[in-house]
């Protein structure tokens, strides 16, 4: 009984084919089992500078996996991967994303909005006009405005109690920090709004056309830190 139960097991591991109508079909199914290869594990940074130093320093430790990419995929975001190696995988590298606040649109209160405009935005002329602006509208019992669609007029404080109506520009150019600091801050047009309490509105108008010019601007980078290795194929820069 113990025989043919064992016969019965080793005839269960026979891996047996049929043709049926032309076909070949098999009873086993016949997995491929990978073999173990020591990759490097991917390196997270928050700066494109760092992204540099370690490409610069390890480059000559990845032969037979040139070139290397630098992709940027986004206006926070950089990935490093190989070219594929001998079991045609590649390797990822290093990632970096940004680590500035984003900009955010919509209504804030005019002392954050002031708050913002001197931390989170590059100084700029149309910052020194919002916060001109802003500095002389008088809240005491709310603001006046007269609205026909295109611009805004606001009450606004001239002296200790005179007051006059102030035409607001209906789009401002502004550059949010929003991409990674070591590049330059793409502008973009911003419509700008009032209500009633005071609070200001900015709201994105270029149809997200700043996530273009900063993804070039991110890979001019690249291209000018690291030219030499660029000019020999060790480096490819892509968007």
């Amino acid at each position: 009984m113990i025989k043919e139960a064992l016969s019965y097991l080793v005839g269960l591991k026979e891996n047996k084919t049929y043709e049926i109508y032309g076909d070949t079909y098999s009873d086993h199914d016949l997995v491929r089992i990978r073999p173990h290869i020591n990759r490097p594990n991917q390196i997270s940074v928050t700066g494109l500078d760092s992204i540099v130093k370690l490409i610069s320093k390890e480059i000559d430790t990845m032969e037979g996996m040139l070139p290397v990419f630098i992709r940027v995929e986004g206006a926070r975001k950089v990935s490093v991967f190989t070219s594929y190696d001998g079991c045609l995988a590649r390797n990822s590298l290093y990632e970096a994303t940004c680590d500035v606040p984003d900009f955010r649109e919509g209504f804030r209160e005019a002392q954050n909005a002031i708050i913002e405009l001197r931390s989170k935005f590059a100084p700029s002329e149309d910052v020194d006009y919002l916060l001109t602006l802003l500095s002389s509208i008088n809240k005491e019992n709310g603001v006046t405005t007269m609205d026909n669609g295109v611009s805004q007029q606001v009450e606004a404080r001239t002296g200790i109690s005179l007051k006059q109506m102030v035409t607001v520009k209906p789009r401002v150019t502004l550059c949010p920090y929003r991409t990674f600091l070591e590049v330059a801050q793409p502008s973009s047009e911003f419509i700008l709004r009032l209500d009633e309490d005071g609070n200001v509105g900015l709201f994105e108008a270029d149809g997200g056309m700043w996530r273009m010019d900063a993804k070039r601007n991110v890979a001019a980078y690249f291209e000018e830190k690291l030219s030499s290795l660029i000019e020999t194929g060790k480096v490819v820069v892509m968007m």
